[in-house]
């Protein structure tokens, strides 16, 4: 099983302000998110040699990929980003977070044997995948992998397991690599997302990744300390109104509470190493994981994220909740817009364990 297929790995090369007090301000040129659609392709490939597979042309889509790139302290100047792609190295090092410990495995384990290795540019099997130039920072673009350029990448993500079995793209689902490289003035950075290709159908069951939403953004500003309750009516936050933002945050109150409305959890099918025969096998996920990230141009977020699952480690009986706490700027940080508005723009990230992701964007007017 192969979870961390969503991770943003960002490598900040000019940035000029990268070493921000708390991540849940965006103050510099970053990349938060990015999406991919589809985030998850069944193949239809011959495996009866599986370190040279057979790919079907007809069951390889074109792949959606939309960054979302905020450039706060930017003034408007352009944002453009380029893309390539590789094979995931499974002997890289394994994603940050991942949580996982040691093992015979490259990386600890199965489940880390999903490298954070941006692409080498001088590689033979790294992609150019924008031919045309630059792409604008605020446009999705559709990208398209050859039956070769997937074959190849198969080919490399292969690794042998500690009693010699060979195990990688064909038999765990392979993560191609995707380096987003973005470029502001004389900043750039570069980030890794990665889409998740399986060679063929685990089982009858399985079906493609289905990107998890948000609906609705709610705020309220109390919150009951023994149920965690709303102790006043969540109020819709309406999308993004530039010249008219009309949702209104009394400063006076210093927090409001920020709640996401509960995404889609899906159950779906992987493959897992079963320890006795040491061959993959398929193991279904009764409902995955959804994890929500908060962003914001000034003040902070607590806690940082939140999730659709409870963790194990802490008390089961816990009420789980999705909100995070979002606490005002002082006034002296607070940006004005060109209608002479207080406004602090949001966003909220959700993103699901097979590399899903979308996020909703809202600005709060602070008033006094």
């Amino acid at each position: 099983m192969r979870y961390a297929l969503a991770t943003i790995v960002l490598a900040p090369l000019f940035a000029a302000c990268t070493d921000f007090a708390n991540p849940t301000t965006v103050v510099d040129l970053r990349v938060l998110a990015v999406q991919t659609e589809p985030s998850e392709i069944i193949l239809d490939a011959d495996l009866s040699n599986p370190a040279m597979p057979v790919v079907d042309p007809a069951n390889n889509p074109g792949v959606t990929v939309t960054p979302l790139i905020v450039d706060p302290l930017g003034d408007g100047r352009p944002v453009m980003y380029t893309i390539n792609a590789c094979p995931n190295n499974p002997f890289a090092a394994a994603p940050q977070g991942g949580g996982q410990g040691g093992g015979a495995f490259p990386s600890g384990g199965a489940r880390t044997t999903v490298g954070s290795a941006l692409c080498d540019e001088n590689s033979p099997t790294t992609w150019s995948l924008t031919p045309d130039g630059p792409v604008p920072g605020e446009r999705g673009f559709q990208v398209f992998l050859g039956i070769d350029q997937l074959t190849a990448a198969f080919m490399a993500d292969i690794f042998p397991d500690q009693f010699g079995n060979l195990h990688g793209g064909f038999d765990l689902g392979m993560p191609l690599t995707l380096d987003i490289t973005v470029n502001a003035g004389t900043e750039q950075i570069r980030g890794v997302k990665r889409v998740l290709y399986w060679a063929q159908r685990i089982n009858d069951t399985q079906l493609a990744n289905q990107t998890p939403t948000i609906d609705t953004l709610s705020g309220f500003y109390d919150r009951d300390e023994a149920t965690f309750e709303p102790m006043d009516e969540p109020k819709p936050i309406p999308p993004v109104d530039e010249m008219n933002p009309t949702f209104l945050v009394t400063a006076g109150k210093r927090s409001i509470w920020i709640m996401p409305s509960p995404g889609t959890a899906e159950s779906y099918q992987t493959t897992v190493i079963d320890p006795d025969t040491h061959r993959a096998v398929p193991f279904t996920v009764e409902r995955e994981t959804l994890r929500y990230r908060f962003f914001a141009t000034a003040g902070t977020f607590n806690p940082q994220a939140t999730s659709s699952e409870r963790n194990p480690a802490f008390d089961v009986k816990a009420s789980l909740r999705l909100e995070s706490e979002y606490t005002l700027p002082a006034a002296d940080q607070i940006a004005t817009d060109a209608y002479g508005h207080a406004v602090v723009t949001i966003w909220v990230v959700v993103r699901d364990d097979r590399g899903g992701e979308s996020w909703q964007q809202r600005q709060l007017l602070i008033t006094p």
